[in-house]
This record gives structure tokens, sequence and C-alpha cells, in this order.
């Protein structure tokens, strides 16, 4: 399995993106008021994860992604959730944003194996349980984490692990933010220019017509 880290940071993911479609700036002020949204979603990108402390200890690697790892529990929690709470305006709108936090955590476990590269190492996710076969990626993208008991925990792979994570999806989300500024200032750019174009015939046939009363006179 994948660290938090990489999970936490889908959370985030899905949170910037939905604050991009509502077309909101994400002030100091603003952030406080996202806080909940942000933390609900990141907790969704984790909880998947959970059927690995109920099975800590006792036969964790069998328990473990066992049928949390669905798309079928994914879409009855972000059904559930949307009845809840409705994160954004209407059912269906915050039933697909859950859904998309809950199963970027199916995503990302389908591409974390032992090794990086084409190399088939994925321990797989029974996707579409309670069909029991377990799917995974032949391209693995992320080391999966050791997680058989304590020492496998804080050993130096899932420490290497971690950094690699931090360092990987850090880097995705500073491009990302550096792409979306500059659409939003070439969007900015291009609607004063748009507005520049339509006020300059106004101006002209003003000019025209005050040249032609002074002419009158």
């Amino acid at each position: 399995m994948a660290s938090p880290i990489a999970h936490s940071f889908a959370g985030l993911w899905t949170f910037l993106c939905l604050r991009a479609h509502l077309k909101t700036q994400l002030t100091a002020h603003r952030w406080r008021q996202y806080v909940p949204q942000l933390l609900v979603l990141v907790s969704l990108a984790n909880l998947p994860d959970l059927d690995f402390l109920f099975g800590f200890g006792f036969h964790a690697n069998e328990l473990h992604r066992g049928f949390t790892h669905s798309l079928t529990i994914a879409t009855l929690i972000s059904l559930t959730l949307s009845c809840a709470w409705r994160i954004v305006p209407g059912f269906w709108r915050s039933a697909i944003l859950y859904f998309t936090a809950y199963g970027s955590h199916l995503l990302i476990d389908l591409f974390t194996g032992t090794e990086i590269g084409w190399t088939n190492s994925g321990s797989g996710i029974p996707l579409f349980w309670p069909w029991p076969k377990n799917f995974s990626s032949p391209l693995i993208l992320i080391f999966g984490v050791r997680h058989k008991d304590f020492r496998a925990i804080f050993s130096i792979d899932n420490a290497w692990s971690s950094v690699y994570e931090l360092l990987t999806c850090g880097v995705i989300t500073v491009v990302a933010s550096v792409l979306w500024k500059r659409k939003l200032k070439s969007r900015i750019l291009w609607k004063r220019k748009r507005k520049s174009r339509t006020n300059r015939p106004t101006s002209e046939a003003s000019a025209r017509l005050l040249s032609g009363l002074q002419h009158q006179k």
C-alpha cells in the first residue's frame, strides 16, 4: 500500500480541483472557511486503509486491501455522505466529489507495488468486490510501504518510500499550481483585451458624434 502521504495529497488535489471549478481564490481568510471541506476530502482519500488498522498484528496482510478497496464501497460511502452533508450544492455533485476523493485511493493503490516500472509487482485490490478477483496495474509508479509489524513500519525502506512520495507529490502540486496560475493570468489578459476592443468602437463613435455637433454649431 502507499503511505498516507500520497493519499493525503490526492485528497488535497480533489479539494483544489473543487475550488478551481468554483473559480474561488484561496486567500488566507477563505482557507479557514474551507478547512472542513479539505479535512473531509483528505480523510476520505485515506479511509480505505482502515481495514489495515483492524487487521494489524493479526493476519494484517490478508485483511488489508479487502472490500474497502472497491468501487462498491466507494459508491455506498459517497451516496451516504452526500445524504448527510452536501459539500457542494446538489446531491449528485456532492456524491461525485466524495467518490473522486475515495476513488483516488483505489487509483493510487492500483499503481503501487514493490518495484517501480513495468514490473507487475502490485499486490492488487478487489476493485469490483464482492467479485474476489484482484486487479493491479502492470505499470508501478509508487513503492508500497511494508506494514507487517511495527518494525516493518518504521524501517528504512518505508522512510525512503515516504520521502519519494513526498517529493513526487510535492513536485506535481507545485507544477500544477504554476500552470493553473498562468492559465488564470492568460484568461484575465484575454478578458481585458476583449473588453478594450468592445469599448474602442464606442469611444470612437462618441468622438465622431461630438465633432459632428461642433461642426454644426
